[in-house]
């Protein structure tokens, strides 16, 4: 009874270690070049918040993806700027690479990339942050995946509602507005995001789970 007892106050003690990390926030920055595919993003990891994620724009094309988690899809944001100041766009994909949600900046505002904000993000879980420069669009086999700004108000977020909306990430197109920028820093500021957690988090936390739940059913009976 008390080796059960000592190896579940050891894993609580683990578990409460993983929470204490998980409140301190950390910059994350790109490593080489951040692939622009689902399968080439630089994955985020580490324990605690992601305060901010930059990078470098190497030219017009470049587009760089990051694999992040959001726990609490209330809480998430992501706001961008650049150096020297260019026009450029954020994008939100799934796990799976399916479009969620997308915004460009708004003269009206004076921001460089706008903010995507918590309305599409409804579920918890890994995604896929993006980032380019105008007019560099997300497509898949159907076209792009979110509506092309350039002829519609570019001030509010948008979700998957472009031809190639129901299809996952396969591809960057140059829409209407051609590219503009070129060689260029950026910050991306967060809130709600957490590295992805990594295989020896996760079985801490099931293993976890699993002895505070032996111990309850052994004190009921």
């Amino acid at each position: 009874m008390k080796i059960r007892r000592r190896v579940v106050s050891a894993v609580v003690g683990a578990l409460l270690a993983v929470v204490a990390a998980a409140a301190s926030a950390f910059p994350v920055v790109e490593i080489g070049d951040a692939g622009q595919t689902i399968a080439s993003a630089q994955i985020v990891t580490g324990s605690g918040s992601v305060d901010s994620i930059s990078g470098t724009f190497t030219s017009a094309s470049d587009v760089d993806l990051f694999k992040i988690h959001i726990a609490t899809p209330g809480l998430f944001s992501a706001t961008a700027s650049s150096a020297p100041s260019t026009d450029g766009l954020l994008f939100l994909f799934d796990s799976a690479g399916m479009g969620v949600v997308s915004r460009d900046d708004s003269v009206n505002v004076g921001a460089n990339y706008g903010t995507l904000t918590s309305t599409f993000v409804l579920l918890p879980g890994d995604y896929f942050l993006g980032i380019s420069l105008f007019d560099n669009l997300p497509g898949s086999s159907g076209g792009l995946i979110f509506p092309d700004t350039e002829f519609i108000d570019s001030g509010i977020e948008y979700g998957p509602s472009g031809p190639g909306g129901a299809q996952p990430l396969s591809q960057w197109i140059v829409a209407g507005g051609g590219l503009t920028g070129g060689a260029s820093t950026y910050t991306i500021r967060l809130q709600g995001v957490s590295g992805v957690p990594e295989p020896a988090t996760l079985a801490l936390l099931g293993i976890g789970v699993a002895g505070l739940g032996f111990s309850r059913r052994r004190k009921s009976n």
